[in-house]
């Protein structure tokens, strides 16, 4: 699937206004109408109005947002409730409680990602709505964040610092602070940071991935396929493809949402670089 041009705003506009929930579904057409956008996870961006209330509820879906012009949105997990920061990373674990409000006065938008169809797959599928008048559930106090919120900013700082890897990129893995692994059991996410004038080192692997443009702009060939991007774009990574990255006038920064940690519980992971 290659990149989806950065008109989510425009699109949005054409919202039925009488919703909780405004979600811009990235449905890959290399799976027949379905409405998934890898085998395993699906992604969308969600848009707020100033003033709406997203109602909580929960399901055995893992998910997780990544905020991107979301400044002014509150999601609260679990009674944790979470500002919405540039580059922040919010989880949202199975059967979590989770809710959104965007407290400004300008639309507020985030790209969501989820396991749903793994789940579905395996016949696993529940989910529980709370109450439309549930007002309680947003005046909670800000506790500890650590098991639902990784800062952007600090996710930049450590791009900075860190060397480059075997396929010649700067990634940090988000991790579960408790275990050091995977930030959920079936959810693998990285930060990416391209530099001008390195191409990545070709690489495929068993897994399938959805890339998001944070920063910057370039080209990925995929396969057979080059595709150019920018900012807020979104491509995906089929399972066992060639894939390899160039940014392009300067550092282009990607958050890249995975299924690989199903496939190493399960021994099914296989990557090589080319």
């Amino acid at each position: 699937m290659g990149p989806l041009q950065a008109d989510h705003a425009r699109r949005a506009e054409r919202a039925i206004d009488d919703v909780e929930r405004r979600a811009i579904i990235l449905a890959n057409p290399a799976f027949g109408g379905a409405t998934v956008t890898t085998s395993n996870l699906i992604a969308a961006f969600t848009v707020l109005e100033p003033g709406d209330h997203a109602v909580p509820h929960r399901h055995t879906a893992a998910a997780i947002r990544f905020s991107t012009r979301a400044e002014g949105a509150v999601t609260v997990v679990n009674g944790r409730r979470l500002a919405m920061r540039p580059g922040d990373l919010i989880l949202t674990p199975p059967l979590c409680w989770h809710g959104h409000i965007n407290e400004s006065d300008h639309r507020t938008i985030w790209f969501d990602a989820a396991n749903m169809p793994l789940i579905n797959t395996l016949d696993a599928s529940f989910f529980e709505p709370g109450r439309r008048d549930d007002a309680e559930f947003f005046k909670v106090d800000e506790g500890n964040e650590s098991g639902y919120r990784h800062s952007g900013e600090v996710t930049r700082r450590r791009l900075g610092e860190v060397s480059p890897g075997a396929d010649d990129t700067l990634t940090v893995r988000y991790v579960d602070p408790l275990t050091g692994g995977s930030v959920m059991p079936t959810l693998d996410c990285y930060a990416v940071r391209l530099t001008p004038g390195v191409s990545s080192r070709r690489k495929r692997t068993t897994h399938n991935a959805v890339c998001l443009v944070v920063e910057g702009e370039g080209r990925s060939t995929i396969g057979d396929a080059t595709f150019e991007w920018s900012k807020h774009d979104v491509f995906t990574i089929p399972h066992w493809t060639w894939a390899s990255h160039q940014a392009r006038g300067g550092n282009a920064d990607l958050f890249v949402v995975t299924d690989r940690a199903v496939y190493e519980r399960l021994e099914l992971l296989r990557e090589e670089l080319g």
